[in-house]
């Protein structure tokens, strides 16, 4: 007897489902995937950019050192494609570029003399830094990074090193930020009582692996979007079909089967933005998904001409901007020095990232976006930018604020969600590309035994 199912939202974990349940489920299963916009992807968007074919508009890299995201990437095709970043190095800008110190574990420090050298925090602010070795271990119960940091380290840390990274990877107002919910603090609070001893270890362990941390197609991450749906075509064409601009309004149980719009499936993954979700599946479980806030960013690209570029910026992969130092930009790319394919010798590209939970910044318009970029990154640097292009990418609700005790929401939401019906994606388990890789491949699975019962 044939079956069928619908996924709901083609980003990278709908994709990510599709393709791993068309390789688990029999040739009797039907499996179609709906997205609402008219292209593939979801916040993943690549598209030419000052003379360069390929420069992404949203995430522009995924941890190789995760297997999901690598591991799906080599089966579509993309093994001969997959670049890593340049050596470039990366730094906070605290008055001035100074480098993030080799010492840390997402800013959390595990070598207090490699903080010192960094000169990012005050004499004092190092005195307190160093009270983590003799402090009792800190209860977690809050589930908050900015509460735990600065118990552990004091405010400088928080401001200057963990809240500038972390903040910088969710888009967060860490201080209202699960502690829990980032894998990495997750298991170094579970090490021991010192956390500078525990990251310590955990660093070396990590320093034990071989080969880059990061990797990308070298034709963007919108090059991995359509490699998957190109894969899922060629291999499964005959019972996998993926529709572009077709929203979906409604899902329903319907008996024991569910009914997405007009139409009787015997399974849904729902891989969605929360918002979008909650909408489409409205009683108890939209009211529970309505709860779930998201941060507005928007990502400013330009070309700079390289004959005006600071000598001290050169050999940089980018900054980060401490919460006490922002205005409205967060974070600086300097895109063509982190990759060496965008380097044409003649421009610098810098994607420069602006809002974050608590600073919002949809409100202005295109023209205000642009110029408190260029005025502010132009002020970090000493140089007047001047462009020669210039491309405004607006990305509302981008980053879902897992607040404390998320998980506890997320077991609230799967127990409503009823046979057959499975939420996944970055609003529930993780916002990077091999989380939502992982969480697809979750998805598939739960779906396939579900039809197998």
């Amino acid at each position: 007897m044939s079956q069928s199912v619908v996924i709901v939202g083609a980003g990278i974990t709908g994709l990510a489902a599709a393709h791993h349940l068309a390789s688990i489920t029999d040739a009797d299963v039907t499996i179609t995937v709906f997205e609402a916009a008219d292209q593939l992807g979801g916040k993943i968007r690549t598209s030419p950019f000052a003379g360069r074919p390929a420069v992404d508009e949203g995430p522009d890299a995924f941890l190789v050192r995760m297997p999901s995201a690598i591991g799906l990437a080599h089966s579509v095709g993309l093994t001969d494609r997959i670049v890593a970043p340049t050596g470039a190095s990366a730094a906070i800008w605290f008055k001035e570029l100074r480098p993030i110190p080799d010492g840390v574990l997402l800013g959390v420090p595990t070598s207090l003399m490699a903080v010192a050298r960094s000169g990012l925090l005050s004499p004092l602010g190092m005195a307190r830094a160093g009270m983590d070795l003799v402090r009792p271990r800190s209860s977690t119960e809050h589930d908050s990074i900015g509460r735990w940091v600065r118990e552990r380290f004091g405010a400088q840390v928080h401001d200057r090193l963990v809240d500038a990274l972390v903040g910088s990877i969710y888009g967060a107002d860490t201080d209202r930020f699960s502690l829990a919910a980032v894998p990495q603090l997750a298991s170094l609070v579970g090490q021991g009582r010192s956390a500078l001893v525990s990251g310590r270890a955990m660093r070396s362990a990590a320093a034990s692996v071989d080969g880059p941390i990061f990797g990308a197609p070298i034709g963007g991450l919108g090059e991995f979007v359509s490699a998957i749906a190109d894969d899922i075509a060629r291999h499964h064409g005959e019972r996998v079909s993926i529709r572009s601009n077709h929203p979906v309004t409604s899902i329903a149980a319907d008996g024991q089967r569910w009914r997405v719009d007009d139409t009787a499936v015997d399974a849904v993954i729902l891989a969605a933005p929360s918002d979008a979700a909650a909408a489409m599946v409205g009683g108890a479980l939209g009211t529970e998904l309505h709860k779930m806030e998201a941060a507005d960013v928007a990502m400013v690209t330009l070309a700079v001409p390289a004959s005006i570029w600071p000598h001290h910026a050169t050999g940089r992969s980018g900054y980060l901007v401490p919460k006490s130092q922002q205005r409205l930009v967060t974070a600086v790319s300097f895109a063509s020095q982190k990759w060496a394919h965008l380097d044409d010798g003649d421009s610098v590209v810098l994607r420069i990232s602006l809002g974050r939970d608590g600073l919002g910044v949809l409100h202005l318009d295109d023209e205000a976006l642009i110029t408190a970029a260029c005025e502010e990154v132009g002020r970090h640097l000493g140089v007047d930018l001047a462009p020669t292009a210039r491309r405004l990418t607006r990305w509302p609700r981008a980053f879902t604020q897992y607040r404390p005790h998320h998980h506890r929401l997320v077991d609230q939401l799967e127990a409503l969600t009823g046979d057959g019906l499975v939420l996944a994606g970055a609003s529930y388990r993780g916002i990077g590309i091999p989380a939502c890789v992982a969480d697809g491949r979750r998805a598939a699975e739960r779906v396939a035994s579900h039809l197998k019962d």
